[in-house]
Formats: structure tokens, sequence, C-alpha cells
């Protein structure tokens, strides 16, 4: 540092947990596609066993290591790099994504270019190729998990009256959005800051729904940039697997819309999603009789558990 002023442009933070090869996949991209921004790469290890500190040490010197004896979690993993990174932004990236060529760049001249914009995430696809409409989304209320739940978006793909979770049209022109996906997202350091940083108490997905809603509960903005593009392997998701979301993600859904919305909106969540969960596991096992395809049955089948779960109470967390 020279004259009070810090050198470092933009702060990369990546958690890992037993991710070796797509660590060492992300952190390639990264140097590939970044070189001439002035940039720190902090990697927060979350107790992995499958040599992924040691792989970091010897391929990558430059790499900041912070490491967890244990699982600590996206969240807290991530505030730990955010509390010594000392870039004016942060770029926080899953080590299953992949930036591509021009991405940062481009995200930076986002927020270099809008003063009350403090998060932007790119478009994301997955291996293949294919788009990732879960890239950004409205906030959760009543409104928004009625037009997704219960197949309303799909009346008007992309336009806000009928607006779901998720974005409903593979969009090309920069908007501005309720949140957006943490698997990339650039963040300015002052305002993710000034919130502080991601809420640890949630250990894994809803983090990037809070963090946004918090940031423009402050009065910034949150946009989404699809002429930057990154792929996000979601956790080595493939063509084929079930679309119907996990225990924990709808566990931490009901916990963020009850601690927003209150127990009564909670109660009407829950029958919003117990009439769309049947209406998806009713149309995939018709589908799976027609076709005699697997991965529908495989669907049909992810999507009735849930409904189960829901119908037994198990996403209560007393």
């Amino acid at each position: 540092m020279t004259g009070g002023e810090n050198l470092i442009h933009l702060s990369v933070i990546i958690v890992s947990w037993n991710t070796a090869v797509l660590t060492e996949r992300c952190l390639r991209a990264l140097r590939t596609n970044a070189t001439s921004i002035s940039m720190e790469i902090i990697l927060v290890d979350n107790g992995s066993s499958d040599g992924t500190v040691e792989m970091v040490q010897t391929a990558f010197p430059e790499v900041v290591l912070v490491v967890n004896t244990s699982n600590e979690g996206f969240t807290r993993a991530n505030n730990a790099g955010i509390a010594i990174a000392q870039g004016r932004y942060i770029l926080v990236i899953n080590s299953d994504a992949f930036v591509s060529p021009g991405c940062i760049t481009q995200l930076l001249s986002d927020l270099e270019t809008r003063p009350r914009a403090a998060a932007v995430a790119p478009r994301l696809v997955y291996g293949d190729g294919r788009w990732q409409r879960w890239t950004a989304g409205s906030a959760p209320s009543v409104r928004t998990a009625a037009n997704h739940y219960l197949f309303l978006e799909r009346l008007s793909p992309g336009g806000r009256a009928f607006a779901g979770l998720y974005l409903g049209a593979d969009v090309r022109q920069a908007r501005r959005v309720d949140w957006v996906s943490s698997a990339c997202i650039l963040l300015r350091a002052e305002a993710l800051k000034a919130v502080g940083g991601f809420d640890e108490r949630i250990f894994l997905y809803m983090d990037d729904v809070d963090l946004c809603q918090r940031l423009r509960d402050a009065g910034w903005e949150v946009w989404y940039s699809p002429q930057a593009e990154a792929t996000h392997l979601m956790g080595q998701i493939v063509r084929g697997q079930s679309s119907a979301p996990p225990l924990l993600a709808l566990r931490s859904f009901e916990q963020y819309f009850s601690a927003r919305h209150g127990r009564v909106a909670v109660l009407a969540l829950r029958t919003i999603q117990i009439v769309g969960f049947t209406c998806r596991a009713a149309t995939y096992h018709v589908a799976a009789l027609i076709w005699r395809r697997p991965v529908l049955a495989q669907q049909a089948k992810s999507h009735f558990a849930s409904l189960v779960l829901i119908l037994r109470g198990g996403l209560s967390t007393r």
C-alpha cells in the first residue's frame, strides 16, 4: 500500500469441502480469465480430507489459505474470508463454479457504473451449457411462492405480474432483481461489510436471498448481468437427476419465510406447497407411464417425497 490506498481491486473468496478436483478447476479459471485485475484469492477450507489444502499449497502458492478443522458451513466460512479481504470488491464463488472469459471484467464494470449497486451476478449455466433459472429471482412471498409452485409463472414467462421465485425466462439484458445466486456473486465490500456479511445462522441455502434482502433493505440495488457468464455444476448435478428441492433446501426456505413473514404466512406457504408438489408428482408420474422414461419416474418420486415431508411436518425445526 502507498498513501493509505488499497491496491487490491478484487478479493475472491472460495469455500471448499472435499472438492479438490473442482477447486483446482475453479482456481485455474480465475487464473486464466482475470489476468489483468489486481486480485487476491482467499480459499477457506472446511476440514477437507481429500488433499485440497495440499493441492492449493503446491499448485497455487499465491492463494491465501484459511484452514478450518471441521465443516463450519458456507456462511461462516465465507465470513472468515470476508474478514481478511482487502479488495474494494469481493467475488464469492463456489468451488464448483468456473468463470468464463470476460465474466469478472463485466461484473466489475456493472458495479463501477452503478454506484447504488451492491451485488451483481452472471448468467449461470450447467456443464452442458443449459441455462440455470435459479441464477436470480424475486423475493419469497406468498404471491411469488404461489406463482412458482402452482405454475402461474408460466402464464407470462419473465413478466412481473406472475413473477415466481426464480427467473421466468433466459433474459439477455441486465436488470434489477430481488436476489442473485451466491454460487458466483460480486459484492461491493463497503456494502457487504456494512450489513454484516452472511447470516451465520444459515448453514446452507437461502444465504443469498437473505443477504440480498438485507442489502436492499439498506438502500442498495441488486443486479443480474447475463452478459457475464459462469458455469455452475450445482454439486455436480447432471441432466436426469431430480428437480425436486432437497430437505435442507426446503427447511431453509421455510425458516427464512417464517422469519420474514410470520407463522400465518408459513401456513399459507405449506398449503401452496402441498398443492404444488401434488401436481408435480402426479404430472411426472403420468408422463413416466406414457413415455416410459426412468428420469420422469424419479422426478415423480422425489416430488412425492417432498410432499410427504410437508404433510408430516418434517420441516419443523424446534
